[in-house]
Parts: structure tokens; C-alpha cells; sequence
């Protein structure tokens, strides 16, 4: 049995709402302006996926002519103003999660493909970058999500083992990721698509980060309780 000393978490969605309230929001929007419009079941879609390949899947959905540059030129500007001057809301229950995790020593790890500019003005537009132990983002991987490279740098960092660590994820690349890192996960679902699998194989699938918290804590007092009846006999 093992006790758990580190949560991983995903950023973007998760713990601070910015797929609803820049990707999606502004996806739509520059789609309409450009006279090409997208679908929202598109662009959740695209969720927790390289950015390297973001831009491709238009024109495998759309077609070849699909505007892309013009639409990125677009989408990168409102989306750098909205970080900058809009306050980010973090998503429910990550303010309580924090605070459990600090008051009972655990680790905590963002573990982000989001690119390394854009992953610490996030950060900063939230003032949640000092409440981590360690974070890692897209320019620091050699490999995306589904591949579990992510995850398991960051679990490395704190050299414990695979088992003594929970990644939290919001979407199917991340759940993908997990399993194919051999890491226990639990699904926090809210606007990206998650097929059966993603769910199966979580521990929990909620839709409250806090709402893990009663599990965390069992988890360790009952593994606690083992370990301790153990050394004793």
C-alpha cells in the first residue's frame, strides 16, 4: 500500500478556468470574425493537446483552406490581452484542495503542456505560482499528452515512486497520459470530452476538485494504519 505524497495537477481547466473563459470564448469568437466558424464540440476537442498540432486539426476538420494563419494571428492576440488585463477565475474547489494538501504535507506539481510564456503569465494573472512545489510546462518536454512524459518528470522530481503520487486531469489526452505512465488519476470532467476508458480507468470522476479530499485523506490514514500494524507485529 502507499500513501500519497504528491498531487499532480493539470492547469489549464482544472485548476484555473481558462479553457471556458479564454479558448473556447475566443476560439468561437475569431472563427465568426473571420468568416469560418468552428464548433465549441470542436475545440474542446483540441483540449490538453500539443499546441504543435492545435492549429492542424482545422484543416483536417475543415479542409485545407482553412484560414489558420489569420486565425491564429487573431486568436493569439485576444487570448495574450484576456491574461493580461482580465482577472482568471480558478475553477471550484481548487482554493480547499490547496489548502488540504498544504495542511496535511503533501506535494503539490502543476504539470502543464500549456508553453512556458504563456504557463507563468497564467500563473501570475492567478497568484497561485508559490502555492506549487514544482512546475512543469510544454517548452520543458520533449513529448506531449497522451505520452506520459509530463507526469512522470514531475513525479521524478520529488524521487519518489510512481504509486505514492495522483494526477488530477480534466481531459482525454491527460487521462490518456496517466495510464500510459502507470499513474493512479482522478478526472475532474467539465467541458472536454472524455470517452469511457478516461473514466473507467480513474479512481473518481467528479466535478469539484475538493470533492477528492475525503478519498486523499482515507487513503492515507487507512495505508497509515497498515503500515503501522505491520511495524508493530
Amino acid at each position: 500500500m502507499y500513501m500519497i505524497k504528491l498531487i499532480v495537477f493539470d492547469m489549464d481547466g482544472l485548476l484555473v478556468d481558462t479553457e471556458r473563459q479564454m479558448y473556447v470564448r475566443v476560439g468561437l469568437e475569431v472563427s465568426e470574425e473571420i468568416g469560418h466558424p468552428v464548433t465549441q464540440e470542436f475545440l474542446c476537442s483540441l483540449m490538453g493537446g500539443s499546441w504543435d498540432t492545435y492549429l492542424s486539426h482545422f484543416k483536417e476538420e475543415y479542409g485545407e483552406d482553412y484560414p489558420t494563419e489569420e486565425y491564429w494571428d487573431r486568436y493569439d492576440r485576444k487570448v495574450r490581452y484576456i491574461v493580461e488585463n482580465e482577472p482568471l477565475p480558478l475553477r471550484p474547489g481548487v482554493e480547499e484542495i490547496m489548502d488540504f494538501c498544504k495542511e496535511n504535507d503533501i506535494r503539490m506539481a502543476i504539470a502543464t503542456t500549456t508553453k512556458q510564456e504563456m504557463t507563468e503569465k497564467v500563473l501570475k494573472n492567478t497568484g497561485i505560482k508559490d502555492r506549487f512545489d514544482y512546475i512543469i510546462n510544454g517548452s520543458m518536454v520533449k513529448h506531449h499528452k497522451p505520452h506520459p512524459e509530463i507526469f512522470l518528470k514531475a513525479i521524478e522530481h520529488f524521487n519518489i515512486p510512481v504509486e505514492e503520487a495522483i494526477v488530477f486531469e480534466d481531459g482525454h489526452n491527460g487521462a490518456q497520459a496517466a495510464i500510459n505512465g502507470h499513474c493512479r488519476y482522478i478526472m475532474v470532467q467539465d467541458l472536454a470530452h472524455l470517452t469511457e476508458e478516461d473514466k473507467e480507468k480513474a479512481i473518481m470522476v467528479i466535478d469539484d476538485i475538493s470533492k477528492a479530499i475525503p478519498y486523499i485523506r482515507e487513503e492515507n490514514e487507512r495505508t497509515a494504519g497498515i503500515q503501522t500494524a505491520t511495524e508493530e507485529s
